[in-house]
């Protein structure tokens, strides 16, 4: 960032103070809250690797469903940030994971978008009524990933083919500092909300509501300050939705929750959980009933305990399981993160997540194997 004026730098602050907000005032419909499928009542369980080491290091896995069959976009190359990293998509037929395929990279990105970009990170996905496969992912032309911005780009084709990227416009100046990480919830009348957040100038998260077009119509504020990261949103009824969001602090961090009870329109406050949270991303999804599970780093310090927490009505939450665990002593940089979560209509809950950034694994399981001893 050194490379940009000062001046610049303090009128992108004010830009983005100014006008985070900005939209066209269109009143979202009522959300589409997800049903479960058909219940088992024994226990199912079973893991698989989605990736294989196509790459040295691999991150940041995002899983969806199309029709009903899992598919997972990640990014992954020498490193976090390095030039030769690429996103990556595998689909899962019941048993196994298909070869990963290449989707686009710096270099492609750049020749598509007609701008310089140094690097690319983060994908979310979305399959639209149609059956088409949205894809938003990050990429930075100047600067961290706090100079980030959108992308877009679409598959007709179940993942084999792409269209050229496009950019997202998030804000009338400059177009920065907009990151994307978890999948959008959907409105009744087909439209998204995609959960999106900012690491310049503070460290907050938004909600992007967003027509087919990719267009924004609405943007909201779901946290203000320097501690709140990659919201996970999910619909409970049809004008309310929660947000779990990463606590982007050194030390005591926990979940935090915002309530929306507008679709989306407004969030309340921040409050901290009883589930700590040692600055890593969560994933959510709603059971009903009240109940919402979330997978996360069950630590006050390091990733390498990878857990999920069920909540009851009255936001009493509680950990139900423990997926993975290391020993931070004998290895502190072992991790397991950046979890993904999706129900298939028999009610298989698949998750997706980084294995210590070597690899993408997935494991599916039902709500009788949440429901069963531990030893099952």
């Amino acid at each position: 960032m050194g490379v940009i004026p000062k001046i610049v730098l303090i009128t992108a602050a004010m830009a983005l103070v100014l006008l985070t907000t900005w939209s066209d005032k269109r009143a979202p419909t009522r959300y589409e809250v997800p049903t479960a499928g058909k219940q088992a009542d024994d226990p199912v369980f079973a893991s698989h690797w989605v990736s294989r080491g196509e790459t040295r290091e691999a991150h940041s896995a995002n899983i969806d469903l199309r029709g009903n069959a899992p598919f997972t976009v990640w990014y992954g190359g020498t490193e976090e940030g390095h030039a030769d990293v690429a996103l990556f998509f595998s689909s899962f037929d019941g048993q196994t994971w298909s070869p990963a395929t290449r989707i686009t990279d710096r270099a492609q990105t750049e020749a598509g978008l007609d701008r310089y970009i140094r690097k690319i990170g983060n994908p979310a996905t979305h399959v639209w009524p149609d059956g088409s496969i949205g894809l938003f992912y990050v990429a930075v032309s100047v600067g961290g990933w706090g100079a980030s911005t959108i992308n877009y780009m679409e598959s007709r084709g179940g993942g084999s083919t792409w269209s050229q990227p496009k950019r997202v416009v998030t804000s009338p100046f400059l177009n920065i500092s907009t990151l994307v990480r978890t999948q959008p919830v959907v409105h009744q009348d087909g439209t998204i909300e995609l959960p999106v957040y900012h690491e310049f100038i503070g460290k907050f998260a938004e909600s992007l509501h967003l027509d087919r077009n990719i267009r924004v119509l609405e943007k909201r504020r779901i946290s203000w300050g320097q501690d709140a990261l990659q919201p996970a949103v999910v619909a409970v009824a049809d004008t309310k939705a929660q947000a779990l969001l990463r606590h982007a602090v050194d030390e005591n961090g926990r979940v935090l929750l915002s309530l929306s009870n507008d679709t989306g329109l407004s969030w309340s406050s921040p409050t901290a959980l009883s589930l700590p949270n040692p600055n890593a991303a969560v994933a959510a999804l709603n059971l009903g009933d009240g109940q919402i599970l979330i997978a996360l780093n069950d630590t006050e310090d390091g990733r390498h305990k990878l857990s999920l927490a069920r909540s009851s009505p009255g936001n009493d939450w509680r950990i139900i399981r423990v997926l993975e665990e290391e020993s931070a002593i004998a290895d502190p940089d072992f991790e397991f993160s950046y979890p993904s979560m999706v129900r298939d209509k028999a009610g298989l809950i698949h998750l997706v997540y980084t294995w210590n950034q070597k690899r993408i694994k997935h494991v599916m399981f039902n709500e009788a194997w949440l429901a069963s001893d531990p030893e099952v």
